[in-house]
């Protein structure tokens, strides 16, 4: 623990150190913004002790926002201050400042923009349910299937087969003569491919069952034997909706009657009232956990962004 105070007061200590100003820059192999620490140093409003450790400790283990300089885990969207995203699109920002400044904004298109009202309603925005993507390409895998097998009904022997194709495989596009050693090439026995669509390449024949592993079986959309979509995607989604439930629950906190009620961040001119903040606050303490923005920073950025807005409003 000493020694972990000692680093931590290095940082906080030197005031020429603490007011250094360098290029903020985005390390992919770390996956962290140059400064964070220094940014967190700033502006976390950790416990003392909370705070020495995170700084210290290997930040592998921390919420990967902290280190973008990103506590509320905003996408990219080509922001002012955005340097580079992560894997998964999340926006390191050059200063923890600018990442409130967005996330501010983006409250804002939502509620006032998009009629988003309630923490509920945000949330699924802000944070959606990641198996509701999924159940959308399942679907299109489905339907891509069945038009496929359309397509085999009006050609038994596949669409390789037809008279047609073979007239083509002859003559060439145009109706030309193609070089002999083309037309009548002599075949050649592959290994058999898991047929994505059966009838648009070779005849669909019935694999052995201890060949197919369960990735060709995806491949193939052989989900006969699966649920129906709309049962599988209830039970797909059922942690990703309790997670949102209790996001949302959190995001209320304090400020509506819950998840489902108004939050009244702005007003009818399209100003921020003071539950704006607060439901900052909140959801910056679900997307970093304790290592929570000093909300100072939330109020200073909230009066700067009001600023910005009444001015616009006022033109």
């Amino acid at each position: 623990m000493l020694a972990e105070i000692a680093a931590f007061a290095l940082v906080m200590g030197s005031s020429s150190l603490f007011d250094f100003k360098a290029p903020a820059l985005y390390s992919p192999r770390e996956r962290a913004v140059s400064n964070w620490r220094l940014e967190s140093a700033r502006n976390l409003g950790a416990t003392f002790g909370t705070l020495a450790r995170a700084l210290t400790r290997d930040s592998a283990k921390l919420p990967r926002c902290v280190r973008l300089n990103n506590y509320w885990c905003v996408k990219s969207a080509r922001w002012n201050g955005e340097i580079a995203t992560d894997n998964d699109g999340h926006v390191a920002f050059a200063s923890a400042r600018e990442g409130a400044l967005v996330a501010a904004q983006l409250l804002r298109r939502y509620y006032v923009d998009l009629g988003r009202t309630s923490a509920r309603a945000i949330v699924t925005r802000w944070a959606p349910a990641e198996c509701e993507a999924l159940a959308a390409v399942r679907q299109r895998l489905v339907r891509a299937s069945a038009g496929a097998t359309k397509l085999d009904a009006h050609a038994k022997r596949g669409l390789s087969n037809t008279l047609r194709a073979r007239w083509l495989a002859a003559k060439g596009k145009g109706g030309k003569q193609v070089a002999l050693s083309r037309a009548f090439a002599p075949r050649i026995q592959l290994m058999r491919a898991p047929s994505i669509a059966p009838g648009l390449g070779e005849s669909a024949k019935p694999l052995p069952a201890m060949s197919v592993s369960p990735l060709v079986r995806l491949a193939s959309v052989d989900v006969s034997d699966k649920l129906p979509a709309t049962q599988s995607r209830m039970q797909s989604c059922t942690g990703e909706n309790v997670r949102i439930r209790n996001y949302a629950a959190k995001v209320a906190e304090g400020v509506a009657d819950g998840p489902d009620a108004d939050l009244k961040l702005f007003d009818a001119a399209g100003l921020p009232t003071q539950a704006l903040p607060r439901v900052m606050a909140n959801m910056a303490a679900v997307e970093i956990g304790p290592l929570k923005p000093d909300f100072a920073l939330i109020i200073k950025v909230v009066e700067e962004q009001t600023a910005a807005w009444r001015e616009k409003i006022e033109r």
